[in-house]
């Protein structure tokens, strides 16, 4: 097998790197009072609720499963990037599974006073900010990348990053989480996606960003 490319040894370090970040993070805030930067971010809660609750909603399962058909769907019909999108599934379920491993080792209890739906799991990390960076900044950089007209490229792609910034601050919104959660939800996500697009350019080239 060939070495490493000097991308994919990059995409491996900052994986780890961004790993390694998110369990220190999730060490610093477990059986502690929330932070200075947690109590000023909960002046979020309750800003523009339906629409949070909206945005939430993008990030529960049965959306996921549907939006991945759709992408599938779209790779075959385009006869391109079909090996890509399983790549990207694969890695938002087993980022999902260890994010749900994770927040027992951490156990941290949920804010008080969530609006909405009420969670029944640990606070840290934030799934729902892990899916952010997997699914939908993974989906932005494979539609950039597919062989679609440039506008319509660009459409889908500003939509799916959008709803990765969306996401995250819905569960601030809704007071779901802590703004600790969500960043250590978003780092671990960044740690599955660089993962994911190293796999990527070593077994998939042909179709890898």
């Amino acid at each position: 097998m060939r070495a490493l490319s000097v991308t994919e040894s990059r995409l491996w370090l900052a994986a780890f790197a961004c790993a390694l970040a998110a369990f220190a993070l999730g060490a610093l805030v477990a059986n502690r009072e929330p932070s200075r930067l947690d109590v000023a971010a909960q002046s979020l809660r309750g800003g523009a609720v339906p629409l949070a609750l909206f945005f939430t909603a993008l990030g529960r399962w049965p959306v996921l499963i549907g939006l991945g058909v759709v992408a599938f769907g779209a790779a075959m019909v385009l006869r391109a990037g079909a090996p890509a999108v399983t790549v990207l599934l694969g890695a938002q379920v087993v980022s999902q599974a260890v994010n749900a491993l994770a927040k027992p080792v951490f156990h941290r209890a949920r804010p008080s006073g969530e609006l909405g739906i009420k969670e029944t799991d640990l606070s840290f990390p934030s799934g729902h900010s892990v899916t952010a960076v997997v699914f939908f900044a993974g989906f932005a950089i494979l539609a950039w990348h597919a062989p679609l007209p440039r506008p319509l490229a660009a459409v889908l792609c500003a939509g799916l990053l959008a709803c990765a910034v969306a996401i995250p601050w819905s569960r601030l919104a809704l007071g779901a989480h802590y703004l600790t959660d969500v960043i250590g939800g978003l780092l671990l996500g960044a740690a599955f996606l660089c993962a994911a697009l190293a796999v990527l350019l070593r077994f998939v080239p042909a179709t890898a960003p």
